[in-house]
This record gives C-alpha cells, structure tokens and sequence, in this order.
C-alpha cells in the first residue's frame, strides 16, 4: 500500500481522514479476524487493547524504557483509529470541532485541547488519564451487555476521541513524528502474514 505524503495545504482533517483509510485498508488485508467479528465484539476488542496498554505504559515509566513507552505509544494510536472505523467515527472533523486545527501534531503543547501536566512529581499523569478514557470506554462496552438506556455510540466516540487527544497530545510533548512511527508499525505488523508481499506491492490498487 502507497500512502500519499502530507502537503503544506493540507488541513487536520484531510490528514486524519487519510489515516482512518489507510489504518482500513490495513486492517481488512491483515486484520480478518478482527473484521469479521460482530460490531460490538469488535469494539471490546478495542476496548482490550486499551486496557492493555495501560500496563505496558506503567512499565515502561518503572523501568525507565523510553522507546517502549514510545512503541505502545503507537499501538494506541492504532487502536483509536481502528476504533473510529469501526463506530463510523469521523475523527479529523471531532478534533477540528475542538479548536485544535493549526497542524498535524505540529502545534505548540499549549494549542492542544489534550495536553497533559508533566509534573516530575507525577510521571503517571499521562497514564492516569488514559486508564479514565479507556475505563470509560470499557464501561460503555460493560453498559450494551446490560442492555442499559444510555446512548451507545456517542459514548463509545466521546471516549474514543479521548484517547485519541491523549496520544496525540502525548506524541507532541514529547517531540514524536507520530505519523511515522505509525507507518513504520503498520508495515512491521503487515510482515507477520505471509501475502504481505502481495498486499504491500505498490502495484497493487489497495
């Protein structure tokens, strides 16, 4: 799979939609097992992911692992990307919606409506509100089994959207090309299967 580079005119929402294709595209080729599943298991299988990588960042910051916290710092972005393909979700226009419009992860910490308080006295304050998104999001999940009266799917995007500043907002603290290390992710993961040599041939129309 080709995917396009990012121009100078191009808006945040033009970005992130292009990355909600490429991250389907992805997933119907690599993902089988994942897409084919109900909408609702497919949701709490995001919802497990999330819950996860709560404790793979906790290690990472014990252990003082900066490029693990990095690395599951891009399997979340992943994740709110898979998640708002599957809840119809279109992200660019959410974020756009918040005010944060001024560059794809380029904008100054402050500009952003996710940014976080990185106090030496507490290196988990990202953690922390990451575990309150993704608990949210688990709870929703938790509510559909229940058959609850709450409303599903603008829960499920709320939270969703949470995660999504989080990381993003994370990723820009923190100085990452988000985007890269997330193209650089989906062509590792795409390895593991043995037609990746036919689905990643830039010949190929996908």
């Amino acid at each position: 799979m080709k995917f396009i580079a990012q121009t100078k005119t191009q808006s945040i929402e033009e970005r992130i939609y292009d990355l909600q294709v490429e991250q389907l595209k992805h997933d119907e080729l690599f993902h089988k097992d994942v897409v084919i599943m109900s909408l609702p298991d497919r949701v709490k299988h995001m919802a497990l992911h999330n819950a996860k990588y709560i404790g793979y960042f906790i290690e990472a910051i014990d252990r003082s692992e900066v490029k693990r916290f990095e690395a599951v710092l891009t399997d979340a972005f992943i994740i709110t990307l898979a998640t708002a393909n599957t809840l119809n979700q279109d992200l660019g226009q959410s974020v756009a919606e918040t005010g944060v419009s001024d560059g794809w992860l380029a904008a100054p910490a402050k500009g952003r409506a996710s940014q976080i308080d990185h106090q030496a006295a507490d290196p988990f304050a990202f953690v922390k509100a990451y575990a309150c998104e993704a608990g949210g999001l688990a709870k929703v999940c938790e509510s559909w089994d229940h058959l609850e009266d709450v409303p599903f799917l603008k829960l499920m995007r709320e939270r969703n959207l949470g995660l999504f500043k989080l990381v993003t907002g994370e990723a820009t603290l923190r100085q990452l090309d988000l985007e890269s290390m997330y193209l650089a992710r989906l062509r590792v993961i795409e390895k593991r299967t043995i037609f990746h040599r036919t689905f990643t041939n830039q010949k190929n129309p996908h």
